[in-house]
């Protein structure tokens, strides 16, 4: 029987050549998957985690601001919200008070009790195994320069006698004690303006001479906000008064001119107004440091972020 051959083929010139330079292109565009697999999983896993993190500084430096304002200043909530913000509930948020009403908050990745976000891919190009991330976070609080109150002045002098927190009393006429000499038309006087009104710290508002006011501006169990005075000068239609602050009252009663709300009224036969100053935060300028002011804030504050 004959028997068929077949030849080998003969390698031409070159042809390993051409291999080489296959295998070179393989290994080249291997890498390069690999590289734009760690770019576009672990870059975009550090870009997300670094947003959770500045989410939780930025809510954690609020949140202590807005109890700093009240008067506590519990630095711990700035933990509780870095977790909040993260996937994994697990960050990690150091809390710092510098100076002038401030407060700093560095939230970092805890990853799973580590300190590092782990590499999915770049640990194969960079030797790394992962990145320790931080986003930091400065709010402020301090007093309103200007705020939306009702025309219905009241007097530094017996505000700081009063106390914030206290439920208090507080009549028109005044027949003696330490105040007088501050504010010789009484503790509280209506303003010639509409009810609300934006007022200024620094401004001079004139007062309304008579002593029941708009009194529709008051609703009982409510917090009213009232601008504070610290001098007053003229009389009757020329009286003025020098607005340096602001202060929350919850209204519980008064008494103007024979209308009064609760029964009894407050103060019998006299003119008042009754109830307790608050500590408050106006939340109405959120980000913006340009509503705040330098004095006393008498109860209320405005937070911002700083940075």
């Amino acid at each position: 029987m004959r028997r068929v051959m077949f030849a080998r083929p003969v390698k031409g010139p070159g042809r390993s050549d051409e291999e080489g330079a296959i295998l070179i292109l393989v290994v080249f565009l291997t890498v390069t998957l690999v590289a734009m697999a760690a770019l576009v999983v672990d870059v975009g896993a550090l870009l997300d985690e670094h947003r959770q993190l500045q989410n939780g500084a930025d809510a954690g430096a609020l949140a202590v601001a807005h109890s700093c304002g009240l008067g506590a200043c519990d630095v711990g909530l700035a933990q509780a919200l870095a977790n909040a913000n993260s996937r994994d509930g697990d960050s990690l948020a150091a809390v710092t008070l510098p100076p002038v009403n401030r407060v700093k908050v560095i939230s970092s990745t805890r990853g799973g009790g580590g300190a590092l976000l782990p590499f999915a891919f770049g640990q194969v190009l960079t030797g790394e195994k992962g990145k320790t991330l931080r986003a930091t976070a400065i709010a402020g609080w301090g007093p309103p320069s200007s705020a939306s109150a009702i025309p219905l002045a009241i007097s530094q002098c017996d505000l700081e006698q009063l106390g914030i927190g206290n439920y208090s009393v507080i009549t028109f006429a005044k027949a003696g004690g330490p105040c007088v000499a501050k504010d010789s038309s009484g503790a509280f006087g209506w303003l010639t303006a509409p009810c609300p009104t934006t007022f200024s710290v620094g401004a001079t508002v004139a007062g309304d001479p008579g002593s029941s006011g708009p009194v529709p501006c008051l609703v009982i169990n409510t917090d009213v906000l009232l601008p504070v005075f610290d001098t007053v000068t003229g009389t009757g239609n020329n009286t003025r008064y020098h607005v340096v602050g602001f202060a929350a009252l919850h209204v519980t009663g008064w008494r103007f001119q024979g209308s009064n709300a609760s029964t009894p009224n407050p103060c019998g036969n006299s003119t008042c107004i009754a109830g307790t100053f608050l500590n408050q935060i106006l939340n109405d300028t959120t980000g913006a440091a340009a509503g705040v002011g330098t004095g006393t804030g008498f109860g209320v504050s405005r937070i911002f972020l700083v940075s």
